[in-house]
């Protein structure tokens, strides 16, 4: 059997000599095929690897072309493959610290920081300075101050004299940034009517109601009762007595209606009075 390997470990990383249980396999089918075969083969990608390997990789019989010699049986069909992958002297992997300072603007909260790549490789040549870093190593600091929205943005790392950086030279740091929720309740909003027809009056009982809403603090602080309507649709409606459904009307973005209260209104119509 033939391990073929391709890619390269991570940097810092080298691998060692694989073990392949077991390490031969009987070929049966007729004559012709089998003596086609040049090699038994399988394949393992190594790229980017940091972790030793343990897997099972399915065997292919291949003619001295490099084809695959299909209407075989191989026995067994598939090996056991052990791979060390061991790190390099002077080389290390830490985890990425970002440092902020700062808080975020009145009514916005922090909800993820994310560095990319969360892990870093570095290296020194004084094997004992690299192995006396702590696990992690940190970013320089992120100004936080008055944000209220997410911030994408590239950070140094902040490494001792005599340790580098392998690879990119800083990291991308993205941070979420969302407004706080919260809830609001306006009280005696009066209630409109639209689409009456011409000859009619309407009398509302309720005449004002209460509506609960929610959304991000910072739109709810700036809101005002005239941006909240309170509508009685009363298309086609003709002179009579309604148990109706009020619709909201809001002017401002963002924001939720979760209940009003109370959830209908009666509402009377009736012919207006002329003098």
């Amino acid at each position: 059997v033939q391990l073929s390997l391709t890619g390269t470990p991570a940097i810092g990383y080298q691998a060692g000599d694989a073990a392949l249980d077991p390490a031969e396999v009987v070929i049966s089918g007729p004559e012709s095929l089998v003596n086609q075969v040049a090699n038994v083969s399988l394949s393992l990608d190594l790229s980017g690897l940091r972790q030793n390997i343990e897997t099972t990789l399915v065997l292919q019989a291949l003619d001295d072309k490099g084809a695959p010699v299909s209407g075989l049986t191989l026995n067994p069909d598939s090996v056991q493959v052990g791979l060390p992958i061991t790190q390099q002297g002077g080389y290390r992997d830490l985890a990425v610290k970002v440092v902020t300072i700062g808080r975020p603007a009145n009514g916005y909260r922090l909800t993820n920081i994310a560095p990319i790549p969360p892990v870093v490789t570095v290296f020194s040549s004084n094997f004992e300075q690299v192995n006396a870093l702590p696990g992690y190593v940190e970013t320089d600091p992120l100004d936080l101050n008055g944000a209220s929205a997410d911030i994408e943005t590239r950070l140094n790392l902040n490494l001792p004299l005599g340790v580098t950086l392998v690879g990119e030279q800083s990291v991308l740091v993205q941070v979420g940034i969302s407004a706080i929720q919260g809830s609001l309740t306006l009280t005696n909003l009066p209630v409109e009517i639209n689409n009456l027809s011409s000859g009619l009056q309407a009398h509302f009982s309720p005449d004002k109601v209460a509506v609960l809403l929610s959304g991000p603090l910072p739109a709810l602080n700036t809101l005002v009762p005239a941006d909240v309507h309170v509508i009685i649709d009363a298309k086609g409606l003709t002179p009579g007595t309604y148990q109706l459904t009020p619709t909201i009307q809001l002017l401002i973005e963002g924001v939720t209606v979760e209940s009003i209260l109370p959830g209908t209104v009666e509402v009377v119509i009736s012919k207006k009075t002329t003098p």
